[in-house]
């Protein structure tokens, strides 16, 4: 009998052995490899899909990813400077106008995210003209309908826009340090979300940040805005470090605004920073290819 057992046994190659403490080691650490692996695609499609038009699977909703998204909230504006830059590739090689390339230029960011950033400038607009009360200000933010100020601001803002995109020279160059500027806003316009305190208590900026300051959420920001200042400095030198230094500025702007009108962030005031921040990025750029 015990002969036929040793022969199962090696029959069955050690299989009803137990394991060793070295191999169940290392399925945990599998199994914890794995477990990361799912919360970051978890957070990258909750950002996706909370940020962008980009369709996500059902999977990404889950409450780590959406108490997480902001972490890969920049990925999206690498998405998006993705797409810019290819169509700025096949625009200089088909020789579109200068005008046709911006229009375009202009619409993409808008397919890509629904225009909820826009949304943001014209909310915020309407509550900055209004020069009301903290309280009015935030309730006029919060109103779904567009005010004639909003409608205003949203108009001058394209303008801006398109007027600068016709300017933007189709250099590879130049397009890599617009990719980059767009990682780099939404970076920032994270950290403010995260370290800020918010004006509203059930906003939305609260749903994005529940705990405020976790390390899951300002470490990988922190890194996203390092890397893609230095891609801006490395991809337009010291043009890409003056790109820097005005999103900086913008975001210095913005909380001076946001904590002495509003008494905190709102997601309204995350997209007005946004836009603002990568229009000021955007007119740095073209005016130091004009000038050097």
């Amino acid at each position: 009998m015990e002969a036929r057992a040793r022969a199962r046994e090696r029959g069955r190659g050690g299989a009803g052995r137990p394991r060793s403490r070295s191999g169940m080691r290392d399925s945990r650490v599998d199994e914890r490899r794995r477990t990361y692996k799912v919360k970051i695609a978890e957070a990258i499609g909750a950002a996706f899909g909370t940020f962008s038009r980009i369709p996500v699977p059902k999977s990404a909703w889950t409450d780590f990813g959406l108490t997480h998204a902001l972490a890969a909230f920049p990925l999206v504006g690498l998405a998006e400077g993705f797409l810019m830059t290819a169509w700025g590739h096949v625009a200089n090689l088909l020789g579109v106008p200068a005008t046709i390339v911006a229009a375009v230029l202009v619409a993409l960011p808008v397919a890509v995210t629904g225009g909820i950033h826009l949304d943001g400038l014209c909310d915020t607009s309407d509550a900055l003209a209004s020069w009301a009360p903290r309280e009015r200000k935030l309730e006029i933010m919060h109103d779904p309908r567009a005010g004639a100020f909003g409608v205003i601001g949203v108009v001058v803002y394209l303008i801006l826009q398109f007027s600068l995109f016709t300017a933007l020279p189709l250099t590879a160059g130049a397009f890599l340090a617009l990719l980059c500027s767009l990682v780099f806003s939404r970076a920032l316009s994270g950290l403010a979300v995260e370290c800020w305190p918010a004006a509203r208590a059930d906003g939305m900026a609260v749903g994005l940040s529940p705990a405020k300051k976790r390390a899951a959420i300002v470490v990988p920001l922190c890194a996203f805005a390092a890397a893609s200042a230095a891609g801006m400095v490395a991809c337009a030198q010291a043009v890409g470090a003056l790109m820097a230094v005005a999103g900086l500025l913008a975001l210095a702007w913005y909380r001076h605004v946001a904590l002495s009108r509003f008494g905190g962030v709102t997601g309204d005031l995350a997209g007005w920073f946004l836009q603002w921040a990568e229009l000021a990025m955007l007119a740095v750029l073209v005016a130091g290819g004009m000038l050097l």
